[in-house]
């Protein structure tokens, strides 16, 4: 491939990756330039060791996608984990909401897989595709737009020309930051302790979340029947005494917060930890420049709708850009991408409040407020069409 390609990518994770193979698709040629050097292939390892800690709660449309793009086939199929139900409950008092799959007509709820799963999937499907390169071990250090292009060099010192570069390297995102698009942002003063745990009995298919005062706690079920990810958002005061509690102990803390509506721990594999916040690009397009995924949006993962949401934007700005690309236009033309930004943002912004709300109203101990939020969740549970659409949600 030349040094020109249409379409330049800064970021190798899930949303860069599945952009451009989109884009590969529909005849463009592209260039990922990711600063990692290129994981290994995972290996089949089961039991509680095997297991990566960082899991996507993939949603149908989601799953739709990566089979569209021929990808979903390379993830081994005893390491997809179907979910049918999900179970929610306030561990602060008595609200609670069960729905299920079949409530809606649906095969599944969703799929758990492991991040680096999708991300050797992705990969194996990118080096399928003469048209589509990745470049490893470097990143992009400066950019400047003309009217013509955008031209970017890379820390290596290597200089590259596209249309346009989209920025897919996370919350972090250095494009974001070359391209001077500002950010609303602001930390949970929290921390998410990731892992696998062992249960005492067979998850149901089920996924198991617990709002508690600290943080809720997700139980995320895996292909193996007795093993489920956990996603444990803890506030700064108290997550490091739990990241390093021994392993029983660190079980017992779990059960006491489950209490009755889950199955219990019995052992605990490795964990992890990062910093939580919320970070919203002001605008996701700049001259020749567009934002997706957690370069535009990153929210508190207590719905695990972050990549759900980022491949959204994936599949919306795809569909601009063909569009532009069979019409013969710039793909670097910022008509299709204000209409991306738009189409985008009303729904990125209504997920972000609707977290935001969540996060806040059931970490408060205000009295009144634990009421209003255990009746609200037994009336959803209590009402049939309003617990349906919330299902729905789910799957979308």
């Amino acid at each position: 491939m030349s040094d020109s390609p249409d379409i330049l990518i800064g970021g190798a994770g899930i949303a860069g990756l599945t952009l451009a193979l989109c884009l590969a698709d529909a005849g463009m040629k592209v260039r990922v330039v990711e600063q990692g050097t290129k994981p290994g292939s995972p290996e089949p390892v089961s039991g509680l060791e095997g297991w990566d800690v960082r899991v996507s709660a993939l949603t149908a449309a989601s799953e739709s996608l990566f089979r569209r793009l021929g990808v979903w086939e390379s993830i081994e199929p005893e390491r997809l984990g179907p979910y049918h139900g999900m179970s929610v409950w306030d561990a602060e008092g008595t609200g609670h909401i069960e729905f299920s799959a079949a409530q809606i007509g649906a095969s599944t709820l969703g799929q758990i897989v492991e991040n680096r799963r999708i991300v050797a999937a992705l990969i194996a499907g990118a080096e399928r595709r003469p048209r589509l390169e990745i470049i490893w071990d470097d990143g992009i250090d400066e950019v400047h737009a003309t009217d013509a292009a955008i031209d970017v060099t890379l820390k290596s010192g290597r200089s590259l020309s596209a249309g346009l570069l989209v920025g897919a390297d996370g919350g972090r995102s250095t494009v974001r930051e070359l391209a001077s698009l500002p950010v609303r942002a602001w930390s949970y003063e929290q921390h998410a302790v990731v892992g696998t745990v062992q249960l005492a009995t067979p998850h149901r298919d089920t996924c198991y979340q617990a709002f508690l005062s600290t943080g809720p706690l997700a139980l995320l079920p895996l292909a193996d029947k007795h093993l489920c990810s956990i996603v444990w958002s803890l506030d700064d005061a108290v997550w490091d005494s739990y990241m390093s509690a021994p392993d029983r102990e660190f079980a017992a803390q779990m059960n006491r917060a489950l209490g009755t509506h889950a199955p219990e721990v019995i052992a605990v594999g490795p964990r992890a930890a990062f910093p939580l916040h919320q970070c919203h690009a002001i605008d996701y397009v700049a001259d020749r420049v567009v934002l997706v995924g957690d370069a535009a949006h990153a929210i508190h993962p207590l719905a695990g709708q972050g990549i759900n949401l980022g491949l959204k934007d994936v599949a919306v700005l795809a569909q601009e850009l063909e569009g532009a690309w069979c019409g013969g236009l710039d793909v670097g033309n910022a008509a299709p991408l204000k209409r991306y930004q738009r189409g985008r943002k009303t729904e990125n912004l209504a997920m972000m409040a609707a977290m935001e709300g969540f996060k806040r109203g059931f970490g408060s101990a205000h009295p009144a407020l634990r009421v209003l939020r255990n009746l609200g969740l037994n009336w959803v549970n209590d009402v049939g069409w309003l617990r349906d659409w919330f299902a729905r949600q789910a799957v979308s």
